[in-house]
Order: structure tokens, then sequence, then C-alpha cells
């Protein structure tokens, strides 16, 4: 029973990826044919460098409390 349901669940995720490979991704061409994957990729950027930023000025405060 085990063996049987392993090889279903085997089986399962090469079809389940080998559809997902099918799939054509049109919002993101139509994004880049359009100019607008830069505004994506910069807001991302930006949200990116927020939070890591967010992370060093958190770490340069818990460094300052654990010396006093």
């Amino acid at each position: 029973m085990n063996c049987r349901l392993l090889t279903f669940v085997f089986f399962w995720l090469i079809a389940l990826s080998a559809s997902a490979q099918a799939m054509e991704v049109e919002m993101a061409d139509t994004l880049r044919a359009e100019g607008k994957i830069y505004v994506v990729v910069i807001v991302c950027l930006l949200v990116l460098g927020g939070l890591i930023s967010y992370l060093v000025y958190l770490d340069k405060r818990i460094s300052k409390l654990e010396k006093k």
C-alpha cells in the first residue's frame, strides 16, 4: 500500500511539473512589451533595500543595547 501511494505521488508530481512548464506567462510578456517590467523590478528592489536597511538598523540598536 505504501509503495503504491509513493508511486502515485511521484507520478503526480512529474505530471504537475510537466503541466507547469507548458503554461506560458502572458503577464510578464505584456509588462515587458509595455516597458512596465522595469517599474516592477524597481519597486521590488526598493522593498528589498528597505528591508535590508531596517535589519541593519535593528542590528545596530540591538548591539548597542547588548553593550549596556
